[in-house]
C-alpha cells in the first residue's frame, strides 16, 4: 500500500512539473538609432533622386510654359492671362518714361536704403488720383493681414512668390505699402502700417534674395492712407470690407529697371 502511495505522489509531481509553462523568451536587442542601415539608405537615396528628376521636370516645364505665354502674349495682350505682362508695358509707355514720377519712387527706394523707411505725407508728390491710376495699371498684389497683426502666414508667402515669379520682379523696382484699418489712434495704425510693409520686404529680400537696392516702402499720411471700397474692389479680386482691405500691404512692381544697366530707365 505504501508503494502504491509513493508511486502516485511521483506520478502527480511529474505531471505539475511537465504542465508548468516553459519561461518568455529575452526581448530583442533595441535597435541602435545612430545607424542607418544600408537597405534604408539606398532607399533614401532612390527616393531623392526620383525627387530630383521630378524636380527638373516641373522646372523645364515651367520654363516651357513662360515661353509659350510670352508668344502668346505678343500676339494677343488683351488675353487675361497677360495681364500682368500688358500691365508692365503699359506701366514702361505711362510712367517710366515720366522724370518726376520716376523721381518720385527713386526717393522712396533711396530713403529706405538710408535706413529712412517711413511715412511720406506730402500731397504735392502724389495726387490720390495719381496713385490709384498707378496701382490700377501696374501688376500689384494684396497682402492681407488679420486685426493689429503684422506676420507673414504660409498662404502669405506663396502669395508673394507667385507674383514676383509671374512678374520677373527681379528686373525692376518692389514698392511696398503698408496700411492700417481706421480703428485706434494715427499715431498706432501708422505704427502698424510701417510694420506690415516691413514685414513683407524683410521676407523678399532675406527669405527670397531680392536685391536689396530694388525694394522700398512707403505709406502715405491721413486720408491717402486709407482705401475705399471702391479702392477694395478695384484692387483685390475678392470681396473685401473696407476694414479687411486696409489691414493690408499693396506690393507692387514698377518695371522701370533692367537688372544688365546700373540705373532705373
Amino acid at each position: 500500500m505504501r508503494a502504491v502511495c509513493v508511486a502516485v505522489v511521483s506520478v502527480m509531481w511529474i505531471t505539475g512539473c511537465a504542465s508548468a509553462p516553459p519561461p518568455p523568451p529575452p526581448p530583442p536587442p533595441e535597435p541602435d538609432p545612430n545607424v542607418v542601415s544600408l537597405v534604408q539608405y539606398e532607399a533614401k537615396t532612390r527616393e531623392l533622386m526620383e525627387a530630383t528628376d521630378q524636380l527638373n521636370g516641373l522646372r523645364d516645364n515651367l520654363d516651357d510654359q513662360r515661353r509659350r505665354l510670352m508668344v502668346i502674349c505678343t500676339d494677343h495682350p488683351d488675353h487675361e492671362v497677360c495681364a500682368p505682362q500688358t500691365a508692365a508695358s503699359y506701366a514702361r509707355k505711362a510712367f517710366c518714361e515720366d522724370a518726376e514720377f520716376t523721381g518720385h519712387i527713386d526717393e522712396i527706394v533711396r530713403s529706405c536704403h538710408q535706413g529712412q523707411c517711413k511715412q511720406v505725407d506730402q500731397a504735392e508728390l502724389l495726387t490720390r488720383n495719381q496713385y490709384m491710376t498707378l496701382v490700377q495699371k501696374l501688376p500689384h498684389s494684396l497682402i492681407l493681414f488679420n486685426l493689429k497683426r503684422f506676420e507673414l502666414d504660409r498662404n502669405d508667402r506663396a502669395q508673394l512668390q507667385r507674383f514676383l515669379e509671374v512678374v520677373n520682379a527681379e528686373k525692376g523696382y518692389i514698392i511696398i505699402v503698408g496700411r492700417a484699418s481706421r480703428d485706434g489712434s494715427w499715431t498706432s495704425n501708422l505704427k502698424l502700417a510701417l510694420e506690415r510693409a516691413e514685414s513683407v520686404r524683410s521676407y523678399m529680400v532675406d527669405q527670397m534674395g531680392m536685391n536689396k537696392d530694388r525694394v522700398g516702402y512707403i505709406t502715405y499720411g491721413h486720408e491717402k492712407m486709407y482705401l475705399t471700397d471702391l479702392d477694395a474692389q478695384r484692387l483685390s479680386k475678392r470681396k473685401l470690407t473696407m476694414k479687411q482691405a486696409n489691414r493690408s500691404a499693396l506690393v507692387f512692381a514698377y518695371p522701370c529697371y533692367d537688372a544688365e544697366i546700373d540705373s532705373p530707365r
